[in-house]
């Protein structure tokens, strides 16, 4: 029992944090145990993990509609293109989101995963058509779908 607790303390003492149990699945453990952290049962991580993605889904939308205009080398209509298409998705997306917690609520698992996997990957796929690397842009679009990745993976947990 005393080489647990110093094998423990040790772990404590280099920062490392053991994973959650919501997380155990997910490729990106570390994010996973940021978005779920304090999670006391699954329906508490879910309800974490749908949120995180909704913040960030409402962040694109604010960063498409305020930086996108700043992209300078594409043609007019292509920024508008991109941005129409930026805006769809991710209205798409929180609309999803906002079915999936509803489902959650109503303990319907299958409706919850089928408006989760609708990833609205339209956004990025615009941006990489046409070989934009606007980082703000692209950098939050990346972040929506590894917190998307997390979500799919908590929901996956069994419980």
């Amino acid at each position: 029992m005393a080489i647990i607790l110093v094998v423990t303390k040790s772990s404590e003492a280099n920062g490392a944090v053991p994973t959650s149990p919501y997380c155990k699945i997910c490729t990106i453990p570390n994010l996973c145990n940021n978005v779920v952290n304090g999670a006391t049962n699954w329906k508490e991580a879910m309800v974490k993990s749908i949120n995180a993605c909704t913040e960030i889904a409402y962040r694109i939308q604010n960063v498409t509609n305020s930086i996108l205009p700043q992209i300078t080398g594409v043609a007019p209509q292509t920024k508008t293109s991109i941005q129409d298409t930026c805006k769809e998705a991710m209205d798409g997306a929180v609309s999803d989101l906002q079915e999936a917690m509803k489902a959650l609520n109503k303990n319907d698992q299958g409706t919850m995963l089928t408006n989760l996997a609708s990833l609205h990957t339209d956004c990025a796929d615009a941006l990489d058509q046409f070989g934009i690397k606007f980082l703000p842009l692209t950098k939050v679009v990346g972040r929506y779908l590894k917190h998307m990745s997390v979500a799919l993976s908590v929901a996956q947990t069994p419980q």
